[in-house]
């Protein structure tokens, strides 16, 4: 499909906002709005559509002359499925010095990219991130009365920072602290230098948890990054998200174990193409392993919860088979059962704890 609109002026812009959209004509208005409504105008705007089957497109062209020419509304051929390939689409059309991405069902505050670009100029940053977001629920999007009370949502234990700072140029020390739940993976709490992207060859793995993948390339290969104590966006908690799903059954762990295995593929290839990995291999097993404890912890407790640790296990065998990589097939198989021993001890311990206390009660 070509484009449905006049591509952005000549001049290019300082920020290109990169918005994926599917089936979002409930929201796309609004995230526009919030990008209308920033107090710094020199951006572009580019679209890509995974192909919906609502109003989104239609929505999106009406909103387009709003942006004086720097919109840009682009289609993929089919539907990817997930976000990856949307937004690889839009990298290679943009033009921005630096790129940030939102997602079509959230909003920005109205001083976000003020705040963002000026301390990327002013550090000269290849990437500004954010340590904390707003989170509201779907249902009460609306409700003036919760925005009011509305505090930032905390990512990690440890402080924040209080003004710009630098993030440690020591690579072991970046993974050590990745390992410690310190970073966002969320893409979108992100600006990005395009050339940083495009001099490292760094692209979106089409799997559903391509932010986090993508935010550890940024930690592996960004010279200058720069936290930032910024609150600068509204994420909307979906109920029907993959996430937040109730339905764990059979067909449910197949996908999630594949939807790993594309994951750990992207990962390692990146990483092997890169010599202070091929030179450090426990430096690689440590990428590795924050994507294990990062992204699939939480399902494998859902699925170990529910399910006869043997089941579960009889799935994992079964698709790890199919892995032509055996050292990755090991890896995680090996991931998977000293989580599930873990798990296995913990629960030991508090059946234990509430025998205990159910003997106290008694006497």
């Amino acid at each position: 499909m070509a484009n449905t609109n006049t591509p952005p002026s000549l001049s290019c812009p300082a920020i290109s906002v990169i918005i994926p959209m599917y089936n979002a004509e409930k929201y796309i208005g609004e995230c526009l709005d919030s990008i209308l409504a920033q107090t710094f105008k020199d951006f572009e705007v580019i679209v890509v559509d995974d192909c919906s089957t609502d109003n989104s497109a239609s929505i999106v062209k009406n909103y387009a002359p709003k942006f004086d020419g720097k919109f840009l509304l682009t289609r993929t051929l089919n539907n990817s499925g997930g976000a990856a390939m949307p937004r690889n689409k839009a990298m290679t059309l943009s033009r921005g010095e630096y790129i940030f991405f939102i997602d079509a069902d959230d909003a920005i505050t109205p001083t976000a990219f003020e705040e963002l670009y000026s301390v990327a100029k002013q550090t000269n940053a290849d990437v500004v991130t954010c340590e904390t977001i707003y989170s509201i629920p779907d249902e009460l999007w609306h409700d003036d009365e919760f925005r009011k009370q509305l505090k930032p949502n905390i990512w990690r234990s440890s402080k924040f920072v209080t003004e710009p700072a630098f993030l440690t140029n020591n690579l072991l020390e970046r993974l050590q602290l990745s390992n410690q739940r310190y970073f966002m993976w969320n893409i979108w709490s992100k600006l990005i230098r395009r050339d940083l992207v495009f001099e490292n060859e760094l692209f979106f793995p089409n799997t559903v948890i391509d932010d986090m993948i993508f935010t550890l390339y940024l930690i592996c290969t960004a010279e200058r990054f720069v936290l930032v104590p910024s609150v600068i966006n509204y994420y909307r908690e979906m109920k029907d998200s993959m996430s937040h799903s109730s339905k764990h059954d059979e067909k449910f762990y197949r996908k999630y174990v594949k939807v790993l295995l594309t994951s750990f593929r992207a990962l390692d290839k990146f990483l092997d193409a890169r010599e202070v990995f091929r030179q450090n291999s426990f430096l690689k097993h440590l990428a590795l392993e924050i994507c294990w404890s990062e992204i699939f912890m939480g399902y494998l407790s859902k699925m170990y919860a529910q399910n006869a640790a043997y089941e579960f296990d009889k799935i994992l065998r079964e698709e790890l088979s199919r892995e032509e990589n055996l050292a990755l097939s090991a890896f995680n198989f090996n991931a998977a059962n000293s989580y599930r021993l873990q798990l296995i001890r913990a629960n030991q311990h508090i059946a234990a704890l509430e025998n205990e206390l159910e003997r106290l009660k008694k006497e």
